[in-house]
């Protein structure tokens, strides 16, 4: 019997240092900085829509052609867990027809229309008239690679800071 018990506070003992050790790969140990894809955004927005790790990378490209687009990734350790695309529009696109024109089925608009979702995707649309790429909008997208939960409301919240931000470094006509 001793050697039964014995056993199985040894048992206990390494699975409470395994889940303490699980735990601490739990914590975001990156610093999210304070304009991140070219759009300054409150870092605690960002932060919500990614997990746990140590490292946050970001990388930024455009590619050109008629229907110009800006994509940003967001690598925590290596991995893209989270997404924002860039593309010039026609006059009168909404939300919900970005995200129809990006093959996401079964969108629900938000907000009035200002905004369309998935489970892992939100879009807007701001105006912004630009001759040189045809278009009289522009729209964002925002991809959430492994959400925890029912993340729509941190994706808005996100969404809507970084569009208003990055706006004002689009080339715009009046």
């Amino acid at each position: 019997m001793v050697i039964r018990g014995t056993g199985i506070v040894t048992i206990g003992v390494l699975a409470g240092l395994l889940l303490s050790g699980c735990s601490e790969g739990e914590k975001k140990n990156y610093t999210v900085p304070e304009k991140l894809c070219g759009a300054a955004v409150a870092p605690d927005l960002t932060r919500a829509l990614l997990p746990a790790g140590n490292k946050l990378r970001a990388t930024q490209q455009h590619v050109g052609g008629p229907a110009q687009k800006y994509y940003c990734d967001v690598l925590v350790d290596g991995n893209i867990e989270l997404v924002v695309k860039g593309v010039w529009r026609p006059s009168g696109i909404t939300a919900k027809q970005a995200a129809d024109k990006e093959l996401v089925f079964n969108s629900r608009s938000s907000d009035g229309g200002r905004f369309a979702l998935s489970d892992d995707k939100a879009f807007t649309v701001v105006d912004c008239k630009n001759s040189e790429h045809k278009a009289d909008r522009y729209s964002f997208e925002v991809v959430v690679a492994h959400p925890a939960g029912d993340v729509s409301k941190k994706m808005l919240r996100f969404l809507a800071a970084f569009s208003e931000s990055y706006r004002k470094m689009l080339p715009c006509q009046s």
